[in-house]
Protein backbone atom coordinates (compact mmCIF):
# COMPACT_ATOMS: atom_id res chain seq x y z
CA UNK A 1 0.00 0.00 0.00
CA UNK A 2 2.94 2.43 1.12
CA UNK A 3 4.91 1.79 -2.38
CA UNK A 4 1.72 2.49 -4.07
CA UNK A 5 0.68 5.14 -2.81
CA UNK A 6 4.07 6.82 -3.36
CA UNK A 7 3.48 5.99 -7.58
CA UNK A 8 0.19 8.01 -7.49
CA UNK A 9 1.65 10.98 -5.36
CA UNK A 10 4.74 11.25 -7.57
CA UNK A 11 2.87 11.38 -11.14
CA UNK A 12 0.13 13.34 -9.52
CA UNK A 13 2.69 15.62 -8.60
CA UNK A 14 4.45 15.93 -12.11
CA UNK A 15 1.12 16.02 -13.34
CA UNK A 16 0.73 19.48 -11.72
CA UNK A 17 4.14 20.51 -12.29
CA UNK A 18 3.23 19.81 -16.28
CA UNK A 19 -0.67 21.97 -16.05
CA UNK A 20 1.47 24.66 -13.94
CA UNK A 21 3.90 25.16 -16.81
CA UNK A 22 1.56 24.89 -19.78
CA UNK A 23 -1.46 27.01 -18.30
CA UNK A 24 -3.69 24.54 -17.94
CA UNK A 25 -4.85 24.10 -13.96
CA UNK A 26 -8.31 23.91 -15.00
CA UNK A 27 -7.35 21.05 -15.21
CA UNK A 28 -6.63 20.50 -12.08
CA UNK A 29 -9.42 21.75 -10.51
CA UNK A 30 -11.03 18.75 -12.35
CA UNK A 31 -9.03 16.31 -10.52
CA UNK A 32 -9.97 17.75 -7.44
CA UNK A 33 -13.13 17.83 -7.84
CA UNK A 34 -13.27 14.05 -8.37
CA UNK A 35 -11.63 13.92 -5.09
CA UNK A 36 -14.36 15.87 -3.51
CA UNK A 37 -16.69 13.64 -4.99
CA UNK A 38 -15.04 10.55 -3.47
CA UNK A 39 -14.63 12.13 0.19
CA UNK A 40 -18.43 11.19 0.51
CA UNK A 41 -17.75 7.84 0.45
CA UNK A 42 -13.71 7.37 1.39
CA UNK A 43 -12.30 10.28 2.91
CA UNK A 44 -9.77 12.81 2.37
CA UNK A 45 -8.10 10.51 -0.26
CA UNK A 46 -7.32 13.59 -2.22
CA UNK A 47 -4.89 14.54 0.47
CA UNK A 48 -3.02 11.37 1.20
CA UNK A 49 -3.20 10.36 -2.52
CA UNK A 50 -2.61 13.08 -4.83
CA UNK A 51 -2.16 16.76 -3.49
CA UNK A 52 1.05 17.78 -4.95
CA UNK A 53 1.50 19.93 -1.38
CA UNK A 54 1.11 16.95 1.02
CA UNK A 55 3.54 15.28 -1.36
CA UNK A 56 6.33 17.92 -1.07
CA UNK A 57 5.29 18.10 2.67
CA UNK A 58 5.94 14.97 3.20
CA UNK A 59 9.46 14.86 2.56
CA UNK A 60 10.13 18.09 4.53
CA UNK A 61 8.30 16.05 8.00
CA UNK A 62 10.58 13.27 6.93
CA UNK A 63 13.73 15.39 6.72
CA UNK A 64 12.41 17.24 10.54
CA UNK A 65 12.18 14.06 11.91
CA UNK A 66 15.05 12.40 10.99
CA UNK A 67 16.93 15.47 12.06
CA UNK A 68 15.14 15.42 15.02
CA UNK A 69 14.26 19.41 13.59
CA UNK A 70 10.89 20.51 16.25
CA UNK A 71 8.50 22.62 14.63
CA UNK A 72 6.47 25.43 16.14
CA UNK A 73 2.71 24.12 17.29
CA UNK A 74 -0.28 25.76 16.34
CA UNK A 75 -1.34 28.76 18.22
CA UNK A 76 -4.63 28.16 20.22
CA UNK A 77 -6.48 31.23 18.36
CA UNK A 78 -5.34 29.68 15.07
CA UNK A 79 -7.77 26.47 16.01
CA UNK A 80 -10.99 28.40 15.93
CA UNK A 81 -13.38 27.69 13.57
CA UNK A 82 -13.48 31.50 12.19
CA UNK A 83 -9.81 31.17 11.23
CA UNK A 84 -10.27 27.70 9.07
CA UNK A 85 -13.88 28.99 7.50
CA UNK A 86 -12.37 32.49 6.86
CA UNK A 87 -9.31 30.86 4.82
CA UNK A 88 -12.45 28.88 2.86
CA UNK A 89 -14.48 31.60 2.40
CA UNK A 90 -11.34 33.59 1.30
CA UNK A 91 -10.65 31.05 -1.24
CA UNK A 92 -14.05 30.75 -2.43
CA UNK A 93 -14.73 34.07 -3.06
CA UNK A 94 -11.29 34.16 -5.48
CA UNK A 95 -12.37 31.25 -7.73
CA UNK A 96 -15.84 33.39 -8.16
CA UNK A 97 -13.78 36.15 -9.60
CA UNK A 98 -11.74 34.04 -11.50
CA UNK A 99 -14.57 32.74 -13.10
CA UNK A 100 -16.52 35.73 -13.36
CA UNK A 101 -13.75 38.30 -14.49
CA UNK A 102 -11.88 35.20 -16.55
CA UNK A 103 -8.85 36.92 -14.94
CA UNK A 104 -5.89 34.12 -14.19
CA UNK A 105 -4.74 34.72 -10.97
CA UNK A 106 -1.92 31.92 -9.41
CA UNK A 107 -4.31 30.63 -6.77
CA UNK A 108 -2.78 26.74 -7.02
CA UNK A 109 0.32 27.49 -7.25
CA UNK A 110 1.00 30.48 -4.42
CA UNK A 111 -1.42 27.93 -2.26
CA UNK A 112 1.19 25.42 -3.18
CA UNK A 113 4.25 27.63 -1.86
CA UNK A 114 2.30 28.50 0.84
CA UNK A 115 1.54 25.05 2.43
CA UNK A 116 5.38 24.09 1.81
CA UNK A 117 7.04 27.33 2.70
CA UNK A 118 4.15 26.93 6.63
CA UNK A 119 5.35 23.20 6.69
CA UNK A 120 8.80 24.18 6.98
CA UNK A 121 8.19 26.22 10.14
CA UNK A 122 4.91 25.04 11.58
CA UNK A 123 4.15 21.53 12.36
CA UNK A 124 2.39 19.34 9.79
CA UNK A 125 -1.41 19.95 10.91
CA UNK A 126 -0.95 24.02 10.81
CA UNK A 127 -1.49 23.97 6.94
CA UNK A 128 -3.65 20.08 6.55
CA UNK A 129 -6.33 20.77 9.63
CA UNK A 130 -6.46 24.46 9.71
CA UNK A 131 -5.06 26.52 7.07
CA UNK A 132 -5.92 24.70 3.57
CA UNK A 133 -8.79 25.80 2.28
CA UNK A 134 -9.17 22.04 -0.37
CA UNK A 135 -8.50 20.43 3.06
CA UNK A 136 -11.39 21.81 4.85
CA UNK A 137 -13.52 21.61 1.98
CA UNK A 138 -12.93 17.98 1.99
CA UNK A 139 -13.61 17.31 5.81
CA UNK A 140 -16.94 18.91 4.95
CA UNK A 141 -17.65 16.33 2.10
CA UNK A 142 -15.98 13.57 4.38
CA UNK A 143 -18.65 14.06 7.36
CA UNK A 144 -21.43 11.55 6.97
CA UNK A 145 -18.50 9.01 4.69
CA UNK A 146 -17.95 5.12 6.89
CA UNK A 147 -14.90 4.25 5.51
CA UNK A 148 -11.34 4.78 6.78
CA UNK A 149 -9.13 4.10 9.17
CA UNK A 150 -10.16 2.97 12.91
CA UNK A 151 -8.83 1.61 16.02
CA UNK A 152 -9.08 -1.98 17.62
CA UNK A 153 -9.43 -1.23 20.72
CA UNK A 154 -9.00 -4.51 22.58
CA UNK A 155 -5.39 -4.71 21.19
CA UNK A 156 -4.74 -0.78 21.46
CA UNK A 157 -1.23 -0.55 24.32
CA UNK A 158 -1.98 3.56 24.31
CA UNK A 159 1.58 3.99 23.33
CA UNK A 160 0.30 7.42 21.51
CA UNK A 161 2.69 6.82 18.25
CA UNK A 162 -0.36 7.04 15.89
CA UNK A 163 -1.39 10.34 17.19
CA UNK A 164 2.14 11.35 17.34
CA UNK A 165 2.23 10.39 13.43
CA UNK A 166 -1.22 11.96 12.15
CA UNK A 167 -0.23 15.03 10.09
CA UNK A 168 -3.54 16.47 11.19
CA UNK A 169 -4.66 16.05 14.09
CA UNK A 170 -6.62 13.57 13.23
CA UNK A 171 -6.55 11.40 16.06
CA UNK A 172 -7.76 12.08 19.16
CA UNK A 173 -6.75 10.84 22.68
CA UNK A 174 -7.38 13.58 25.26
CA UNK A 175 -7.85 11.35 28.21
CA UNK A 176 -5.13 9.10 28.57
CA UNK A 177 -7.11 6.56 30.23
CA UNK A 178 -9.17 5.86 26.76
CA UNK A 179 -8.59 4.84 23.78
CA UNK A 180 -7.95 6.92 20.99
CA UNK A 181 -10.11 7.46 18.11
CA UNK A 182 -9.72 8.82 14.23
CA UNK A 183 -11.90 11.45 13.28
CA UNK A 184 -12.59 10.52 9.88
CA UNK A 185 -13.41 13.72 8.85
CA UNK A 186 -10.05 15.24 9.81
CA UNK A 187 -8.22 12.09 8.28
CA UNK A 188 -6.15 12.32 5.43
CA UNK A 189 -5.75 8.60 4.56
CA UNK A 190 -2.15 8.59 4.24
CA UNK A 191 -1.97 5.64 5.99
CA UNK A 192 1.04 7.10 8.83
CA UNK A 193 -0.84 5.68 11.60
CA UNK A 194 -0.86 2.20 10.25
CA UNK A 195 2.08 2.38 9.42
CA UNK A 196 3.97 2.84 13.11
CA UNK A 197 1.77 1.07 14.97
CA UNK A 198 3.41 -1.52 17.21
CA UNK A 199 0.50 -3.49 17.30
CA UNK A 200 -1.16 -3.62 14.45
CA UNK A 201 -4.57 -2.54 15.73
CA UNK A 202 -5.21 0.39 13.09
CA UNK A 203 -7.13 -1.34 9.91
CA UNK A 204 -8.68 -0.17 7.27
CA UNK A 205 -12.63 -0.12 7.21
CA UNK A 206 -14.00 -0.83 3.40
Amino acid sequence: MKNYRKVIQVISLILFGVLIFTGKMQLWLAIFLVGLFLSTMIGRLYCGYICPINTVTEVIDKSADKKKRKRIKTPNWMKSPFVRYGMLGLFLLTMVFVFVTGKKLPVLPVLFAAGVILTVFFEPSFWHRYLCPYGTLLSIFSTKKKKGYFIENENCIKCGICVRACPSDAIIWDDKNTYPEINRKECLVCGKCEEVCPKDTIKFLS
